[in-house]
């Protein structure tokens, strides 16, 4: 054999091996992802985008219909929107202002007067009344069409938002005018707009539940320092936050986000515009690097390539496993009613998996279950405070049967409360005193999980002016008493950043 036909072999082995080599590692990564999912499959996850879509809604009790002109008619542009009256404002911890006691409407924006915001909703009447339709038509179902995963539109959700920023508005203006009933029945309709959309599998949608629940949180907060407020419409509003849950809808809607994730991963690998629709943002003026903004034509298709072949599989299977965690924490949650443990888990099972996915190039990690970790907090957030807000109306239902306040939460089973509620950041009952001054200690144990008995301040290290009761910085969550003339004087002129 002659030196220059094995010089020949020898080349044709080292590019046969150079062209094996990524072939066999690509199928390595490949079969490893595949393997996970048909495990989780085994474990009876739900897979597929049948197992993990909302059931239709029946059109008799879809609600949809009677408030689509609400909608798409609620100004943007609004007092109740741009400038809306104060709603519990934290003018220091644990001390909340009462807005519809002021007189009259200041923000950052500026002064408005309550009848120029009445103007407004005597305008606005008939679309505001007909949220008050869903007490019969209790979902609501925009036909979202999940097939299209990622280029899904959901056009209702910021329309949801504004409408509930209207009833806001609403509420304040009718306790300025000395009609709680009218109060209530805006914040009825507020609740059943976040109940309404609790089934729709989106976490822009969940998250926007949330936004939605903490401003009734505060307009609800208002009603329980009107006076005149009556037992019958306590116990409604008590009713309406007693029947939302948080938690349990993400941890849908993050099975879904599974699916979804999975079927656009799909259409990634078999399309070069699925691709640079996914990581345009690396090329043109405004890339991550600027080094990536004048990256040729093939030096693109080439990142496409070592993507697609190299860290594609790894970026999903890591993307999966992280999600699971998330999935699993949020279950956690449900059962235990404990944010710290789910936590507590979330920490020592992605502490390795963060370590895996560290980026390469930048193009890594398309698959991140990030989002969905920040919105489980948010929902144990929102879930600690619809629980307070529930004692905190039996309390002043308990208050205006008794004229005196109990001593202890357990003396509101079984006429006002079937338990005591659960402080969901650590899963014990909810911490209350009662004071001697005829006002109230109610509070959760807040984000460090520690009981610092109801003290509402912040850590020496932490210096803030944000006094937000569930402000994650702050020693425990207490439900605000209101403010002295003294420290809304004090307020204004130094309001909270």
């Amino acid at each position: 054999m002659s030196r220059r036909l094995k010089i020949l072999i020898a080349l044709g082995i080292v590019l046969g091996v150079a062209i094996l080599v990524p072939v066999i590692r690509h199928y390595q990564l490949r079969a490893a992802t595949e393997a996970y999912i048909a495990q989780l499959k085994a474990e009876g996850e739900p897979m597929d985008l049948a197992q993990v879509i909302p059931p239709p809604v029946p059109p008799e009790q879809n609600g949809v219909p009677f408030i689509t002109n609400a909608l798409a008619d609620l100004e943007s542009d609004s007092i109740a929107v741009t400038s809306p009256p104060p709603a519990m404002s934290m003018v220091a911890p644990g001390r909340a202002m009462i807005g519809w006691q002021q007189p009259d409407i200041r923000s950052s924006d500026g002064t408005n007067s309550w009848e120029d915001l009445g103007r407004q909703l005597v305008e606005a009447k008939n679309y505001l009344g007909s949220f008050q339709s869903l007490t019969n038509h209790p979902f609501l179902d925009f036909g979202l069409d999940y097939q299209k995963g990622f280029d899904m539109p959901f056009p209702s959700v910021m329309p949801l938002k504004r409408s509930v920023q209207w009833l806001n508005a609403s509420a304040l203006y009718d306790l300025h005018q000395g009609n709680p009933q009218n109060a209530c029945a805006d914040v009825h309709a507020m609740l059943a707009l976040v109940n309404g959309e609790a089934d729709e599998r989106i976490l822009i949608s969940q998250l926007i539940r949330i936004a939605m629940a903490s401003m009734s949180v505060n307009a609800t907060w208002e009603i329980l320092q009107d006076p005149k407020v009556s037992d019958n419409d306590l116990a409604q509003l008590q009713r309406d936050w007693q029947s939302l849950e948080f938690v349990s809808p993400l941890e849908q809607t993050m099975l879904f986000e599974r699916v979804s994730n999975l079927r656009e991963f799909e259409q990634i690998r078999k399309s070069s515009e699925r691709f640079y629709k996914l990581w345009g943002y690396f090329y043109g003026p405004n890339a991550i690097l600027a080094s990536d903004s004048k990256r040729s034509l093939f030096l693109r298709k080439w990142d496409e390539i070592r993507w697609r072949w190299f860290w594609s599989y790894p970026d999903e299977l890591y993307g999966l496993q992280e999600l699971q965690v998330e999935i699993e924490a949020a279950r956690m949650a449900e059962t235990n009613r404990s944010f710290q443990l789910a936590e507590l888990f979330v920490n020592t099972n992605l502490t390795l998996q963060n370590r895996k996915q560290h980026p390469v190039d930048g193009l890594r990690g398309a698959f991140s279950a990030d989002a969905s970790g920040a919105a489980l907090r948010k929902a144990a957030r929102v879930q600690t405070a619809r629980n307070v807000v529930v004692t905190a109306i039996a309390l002043k239902r308990y208050e205006l049967q008794h004229h005196q306040l109990p001593n202890t939460l357990d003396e509101l089973i079984p006429e006002f409360l079937k338990s005591v509620p659960t402080d969901y950041m650590d899963g014990e009952p909810l911490r209350y005193q009662r004071s001697g001054d005829g006002t109230f200690l109610l509070y959760s144990v807040g984000e460090n999980g520690l009981d610092d008995g109801g003290n509402p301040a912040f850590p020496k290290y932490v210096q803030s002016s944000n006094y937000y009761w569930q402000n994650s910085e702050a020693l425990d969550w207490v439900w605000p008493q209101p403010a002295t003339e003294q420290e809304v004087q004090y307020y204004y002129p130094h309001p909270p950043k």
